[in-house]
């Protein structure tokens, strides 16, 4: 019998742990740094969250400052220092469109020691895999795939631990 309460246990772990991994709340919007005009060595900049925040490490050894739309100093970034902030002008509060693809680019100004530049990128939009899943023709649904993936395991389960009793007995 011990046997048979593994299997069913293991069965039970290994799709609960499949499920976890379903989309959550991500909405599908993806930005990135394209380029930094001019060239600065030694700045690193990334987005963060898929589209809500940038992140930018100064390892320069020159004060950097990211401007805001107005042109007023937002972010002040020390040499050596990394500063992460919400950052709307790189992300969407929109509903996902209908299909993938650009949504628009767009660029930040800032200047390091006085000289200017511009961190340029663009917002994209890709179906998240569990939403394309669902409403795909012909593709299953996550919640059905994980029935289907206990039913198994549970026949699976049963097949070995019936010879076992028919011993044991």
């Amino acid at each position: 019998m011990r046997p048979l309460l593994t299997l069913v246990v293991l069965s039970l772990a290994c799709a609960g742990g499949a499920y976890a991994h379903g989309g959550g709340t991500h909405t599908g919007f993806q930005s990135r740094v394209s380029v930094i005009e001019p060239f600065l060595p030694g700045l690193l900049v990334e987005v963060l969250g898929g589209h809500e925040r940038l992140s930018v490490t100064n390892l320069t050894e020159k004060e950097v400052v990211i401007l805001d739309e107005r042109g007023e100093q937002l972010v002040r970034i020390d040499p050596g220092g990394t500063r992460a902030w919400a950052e709307p002008r790189i992300g969407s509060t929109e509903e996902p469109p209908e299909e993938e693809g650009l949504i628009r680019n767009w660029q930040i100004r800032g200047n390091a020691d006085g000289e200017p530049f511009v961190i340029r990128g663009f917002l994209g939009y890709r179906p998240p895999a569990q939403a394309a899943a669902e409403t795909a023709d012909g593709g299953a649904p996550t919640w059905a795939i994980v029935v289907a993936g206990v039913a198994g395991a549970l026949v699976v389960a049963a097949a070995v631990a019936v010879p076992l009793l028919r011993r044991g007995g």
